[in-house]
């Protein structure tokens, strides 16, 4: 009971998620859309056949909603325990277009100045810091909800930033960012009985979404510093 009530709290923010009434024909639509973004990459060479094919989805094959559920985060407190919201792409129209996003996205997120991968790639750059000054502060930063929070036009933004440094793109930023608000903007997921639609940021669960929040902050941790 506690868990559908913290899903429900989380669901009911309308800044976020928004309540739809759900057509058929809504997925295969999105799935030929998905489809006629891999012909296009195959018409101008981007990808193999190889590729074409394993990207495409089949048209007999039924392409599901997301589905929503939370992580619950215990070790916060024991009672009234909030959870992280996860949206599983699986299955879903646009997860091939984010898995490709994400091959695409990757190597740009780790050349990043401020990329972090793990805990000991942490302790390795901290200890490659020579020299702190005695009267340091350091200081560690949380965005709260970060995933969720991105606005898409300015996470957009941030993508284009990025892919524009790119030296020698084997895909257009133009394509990439298209496909990127195709992913954003197609978020149909379902809870309990009802059919839902994220309308901000993007959802744990859809295999852009790191590399999308980390150039976001990227970009973001960029401008700060600059000023």
């Amino acid at each position: 009971q506690n868990y559908i009530l913290e899903a429900e709290r989380q669901l009911n923010e309308n800044t976020i998620y928004k309540k739809i009434d759900f057509k058929e024909g809504i997925l295969e639509d999105l799935a030929r859309k998905s489809n006629n973004f891999f012909r296009y990459l195959r018409k101008k060479g981007k990808i193999t056949d190889k590729e074409l094919s394993y990207f495409t989805i089949e048209h007999k094959k039924t392409t599901n909603l997301g589905k929503f559920y939370l992580l619950p985060k215990i070790h916060k407190h024991l009672s009234n325990v909030p959870g992280r919201p996860i949206i599983s792409n699986c299955g879903t129209p646009t997860e091939k277009v984010s898995e490709f996003l994400d091959d695409k996205l990757k190597p740009e997120m780790q050349k990043s100045w401020s990329f972090i991968k793990d805990t000991n790639d942490s302790i390795s750059k901290i200890n490659r810091i020579h020299s702190i000054p005695k009267d340091a502060l350091l200081v560690t930063v949380d965005v709260v909800g970060l995933y969720p929070s991105i606005p898409h036009k300015a996470g957009l933004e941030a993508l284009e930033w990025a892919l524009n440094k790119r030296s020698c793109p084997d895909v257009a930023t133009e394509d990439l960012i298209e496909m990127a608000e195709f992913v954003l903007s197609n978020n149909y997921f379902e809870f309990s009985d009802s059919v839902k639609q994220q309308i901000s940021g993007t959802a744990m669960g859809t295999k852009f979404a790191p590399a999308f929040a980390c150039l976001f902050m990227d970009q973001v941790e960029t401008n700060f510093l600059r000023e």
